[in-house]
């Protein structure tokens, strides 16, 4: 397949890399920037440059569009926009992604004839899909540790891919624990975040323990130290701790925008993600992973506010559900302008003489809204209920 990258994340390098290794895939034209662009041009990869979004989408060649952009609506819309020319489409998670930009994605596959998928933490751990199952037996602990950023959005970053990394181990977490550490000057040590099932599971899974501290390398890397021929500077480990005590360390290539190091050398990521990207009912099974594990990270947040042990309950996302809320939320809306509107109008009536037509226009522009919302819930048979996978 021939890929297209737009955008300027830098974390679309891995997959850049991971193309080049691959030999039966190639880059296309690509519109990059930024930080992106130089990451890109550092590690000698060769791509056309074409001056705008629209030009690589549309190139007759371009099998997959990737979207690395940084910013939430900009990502949506050319992820749309490549949708809606029969493009498969791979996008790299932007700054300030929520729950609502699942949403967004999960319209877009629906309607699309191609896949959608996000790359997110659990495509960069190098697991054996053959041997999944097997990873998964005896397991007391799952751990990984992480480098503590001092900026917001890479720490953002690297909670969301870790807690996707634990999440795509195989195992329901229903319940998030977040606590920090602070040192004697106030600042940050350390962050633990324990992923677990809530008490009411009847199936037995073990926590995972996400890690980030601040004596972990988190190093600036020169131009030089993108080399291919280089060996890997860092790796970080998921480590899954077993009941007879035995560990088993599977390497992973979470990145941070500071420059850690990589290793897509031999092409496995983009062929697990291609496989994905072609068959719709992995497509619609990872984008509802996807959305859980914001919930997660959502979860993570609160719990960090709250400072207690959070409960998320996945709902469901689809045009139903969201019609559901949004009318819920309408209709209270409603009732307050019914009953304000209805002490203004009594008010006025009392206070002025105003002619009779002035009335009636206020009583239509007073019942209108109501009679609106009422309207409008015969709506609901046309929503579009989430395609259930078998």
């Amino acid at each position: 397949m021939r890929f297209a990258i737009i955008g300027q994340s830098a974390e679309a390098v891995v997959l850049a890399d991971s193309i080049r290794a691959a030999t039966v895939h190639q880059l296309g034209p690509c519109c990059v920037a930024g930080s992106l662009a130089a990451a890109m041009t550092a590690r000698g990869i060769a791509f056309p440059l074409v001056a705008s979004p629209e030009d690589a989408i549309i190139d007759s060649g371009v099998d997959v569009v990737v979207v690395a952009e940084t910013n939430v609506d900009t990502s949506i819309s050319v992820a749309r926009q490549a949708s809606q020319t029969d493009r498969h489409v791979l996008v790299i998670p932007p700054d300030e992604v929520s729950t609502a930009y699942s949403f967004e994605l999960h319209l877009l596959l629906d309607e699309s004839n191609l896949g959608i998928l996000p790359l997110t933490g659990r495509w960069y751990a190098e697991v054996d899909p053959a041997s999944a199952e097997q990873m998964r037996e005896n397991v007391q602990q799952l751990s990984l540790d992480l480098p503590l950023s001092d900026d917001t959005a890479d720490l953002r970053r690297l909670q969301l891919h870790g807690v996707d990394t634990l999440c795509g181990c195989g195992y329901e977490y229903t319940r998030v624990t977040a606590v920090d550490v602070p040192g004697a000057d106030g600042q940050l040590l350390s962050r633990s975040v324990t992923l677990s099932a809530s008490d009411a599971s009847s199936l037995q899974v073990p926590p995972g323990i996400l890690t980030f501290r601040k004596e972990l390398p988190l190093k600036v890397f020169t131009p030089a130290d993108f080399q291919r021929d280089q060996p890997a500077a860092s790796e970080t480990k998921l480590v899954i701790t077993r009941t007879d005590g035995t560990e088993q360390h599977i390497t992973t290539a979470l990145q941070t925008a500071a420059g850690s190091r990589i290793r897509p050398e031999d092409g496995v990521l983009v062929t697990r993600l291609v496989d994905h990207l072609t068959n719709r009912d992995k497509c619609q099974s990872d984008m509802d992973q996807f959305s859980n594990t914001l919930e997660m990270t959502a979860g993570l947040e609160k719990s960090l506010r709250r400072r207690r042990t959070i409960d998320v309950y996945f709902d469901g996302i689809s045009e139903r559900s969201a019609f559901k809320t949004q009318m819920t939320a309408i209709g209270c809306g409603v009732l307050t302008y019914v009953i304000f509107g209805m002490v203004a109008f009594l008010i006025m009536a009392q206070l002025t003489s105003l002619p009779p037509l002035a009335l009636q226009i206020a009583r239509i522009v007073w019942i209108a809204p109501v009679v609106l919302f009422l309207f409008a819930q015969f709506l609901l048979p046309l929503a579009r209920e989430r395609p259930k996978n078998d």
